[in-house]
């Protein structure tokens, strides 16, 4: 799968049908043991780590397989004690929940309003993998590649072709392993009822999603209604998508033109001590254009630098990931290698840029296509069935709609399928209603989606965040941090309509 794709998120499908009193029951049976963690925190606030051991098969309950979760807690900060905990899922499939929740435990102490304990955890005893080694994984990309589908004449065709050759790949290296089926959403979610019975509390889940996270949320939701107390939603993707079509998220671009215009926009008025593209034409939307023709003229005309092959699909990528994550530094010293690009000059310094920006990126496991395709409820036999999703993403957007196909190609002929996918209704009322959150130039999710899922939720709310990025934590903002607190703290859900201002520029 490409940088842009790792970076970017029916009827019950089962082996043999799940017991319908395990979907009201938790099968934790074991406490958790808090202690020192197994890395360095990257924040002042201490913190603990422990583990848990939960049914590795929740489909079966005479199976005695387990899977050990691995889980970090940072304490309140408020006076008083803790109200107790709120879980956090951070997104991917497989966003790295513990790093990710130490490095950013000011912040959501801040968001949360300091009374509660922050919970994140990930099953570390059964990765999902389908390369032995994170060269194996590269190898295998480059052998069999996932190209925008526009990229050449016969593009989409070769994209079908190579992403079932990397699932048979796939299918060879975990032949003799069940884990294909149990790495769900379904199992994910009973996990969590487990953490929750673990800690002790009151046996509500308190939980904040974002991003493929909120997928996550609305299946608890659905799931448990009777254990549900306080849910945030944020970067919302639509669940019925999700499930049932082959993309994470088909309408997960809806918002991306928009945003990548408005930033633009942004860069222009700041002008060129703060943004190396200022000066190129006088609005956002005739500067989208420039860099639309400076991506075609790469993909026509592609440059190698040392090792480096400066194309038309990793600028497009360079583009994405700006707009995505729009930290004032990354976005001023990127709009300086865009202007490279637009140049021709310098292109030594771009390359080095994108390789730091891809180093890692292969990681260690297969979690996002693993969880994501064995959810998905559709398969397919032929590419033409494949081809109205294919057109339909193209379409959302013009500027990236071409370019995030890989996932949605390979979950069409994944070789598993979770043994517990939810197939029934999402919606109704959860006892505080649910805070649902999005960003409005967000460019992975739109707000689109966040309004339609609030409609299902009775007595919820939608907030909007006038901000760029993708999820609400992308931009600092004092106004959501009140509201998420205030929610938390006292179910107080926003009036219809609110929409939050964000603190901090772009540039």
């Amino acid at each position: 799968m490409t940088l842009l794709g790792l970076l970017a998120l029916a009827s019950l499908a089962s082996a043999s049908p799940i017991n319908d009193a395990l979907k009201h029951q938790s099968r934790a049976e074991s406490s958790i043991k808090w202690g020192p963690c197994p890395f360095n925190s990257s924040t002042l606030l201490p913190h603990e780590c422990g583990t848990l051991t939960v049914p590795l098969d929740h489909s079966d309950p005479e199976s005695t397989a387990t899977l050990t979760l691995s889980l970090l807690r940072s304490r309140a900060v408020a006076k008083g004690g803790s109200k107790g905990s709120i879980l956090f899922n951070f997104g991917g499939p497989g966003y790295p929940a513990l790093k990710t929740l130490s490095a950013s435990a000011v912040e959501l102490h801040n968001r949360t309003g300091g009374q509660y304990d922050l919970v994140a955890g990930t099953g570390q005893t059964m990765p999902f993998s389908c390369f032995n080694t994170s060269a194996e994984r590269a190898i295998a990309y480059l052998q069999y590649p996932s190209l925008p589908v526009n990229a050449y004449p016969n593009a989409l065709v070769d994209n079908w072709a190579n992403a079932e050759a990397l699932n048979n790949v796939c299918a060879t290296k975990n032949k003799n392993s069940p884990n294909g089926t149990l790495i769900g959403t379904a199992f994910v979610v009973r996990d969590m009822m487990n953490i929750v019975d673990a800690l002790g509390e009151d046996g509500k889940l308190r939980f904040w999603g974002l991003s493929y996270g909120t997928v996550l949320g609305m299946t608890a939701a659905a799931m448990f209604p009777d254990r549900i107390d306080r849910l945030v939603l944020d970067g919302v993707v639509n669940v019925h998508n999700y499930y049932e079509r082959f993309g994470i998220d088909a309408d997960q671009l809806l918002s991306a033109d928009g945003g990548w215009t408005a930033l633009l926009q942004e860069c222009i008025d700041a002008g060129t001590e703060k943004c190396a593209l200022a000066d190129v034409v006088a609005t956002g939307e005739e500067l989208a254009t420039v860099l639309e023709d400076l991506a075609e003229d790469y993909k026509e005309s592609p440059v190698a630098v040392g090792t480096t092959v400066l194309n038309g699909h990793r600028v497009k990528e360079l583009y994405f990931i700006v707009a995505k994550y729009p930290d004032p530094k990354v976005v001023s010293v990127a709009s300086v290698h865009i202007r490279s690009l637009l140049d021709k000059t310098n292109l030594t310094a771009v390359a080095a840029y994108y390789a730091g920006l891809s180093s890692g990126v292969a990681g260690s496991d297969d979690a996002l296509s693993g969880i994501k395709c064995s959810d998905t409820i559709p398969r397919a036999k032929t590419l033409e069935e494949v081809r109205p999703e294919i057109e339909y993403a193209g379409r959302s957007s013009k500027f990236f709609g071409n370019d995030f196909q890989g996932l949605t190609l390979s979950c069409a002929t994944w070789p598993w399928k979770a043994k517990e996918v939810y197939g029934g209704e999402f919606g109704g009322k959860t006892p505080k209603g649910v805070l649902f959150i999005g960003n409005t130039y967000d460019v992975a999710t739109s707000m689109i989606a966040a309004h339609a899922m609030g409609d299902l939720f009775e007595g919820s709310a939608v907030l909007e965040q006038k901000g760029f990025g993708h999820t609400s934590l992308a931009q600092a903002s004092k106004c959501s941090g009140q509201v998420v607190a205030k929610y938390f703290l006292d179910g107080t859900l926003p009036e219809k309509g609110k929409i939050c201002d964000v603190d901090v520029s772009l540039f």
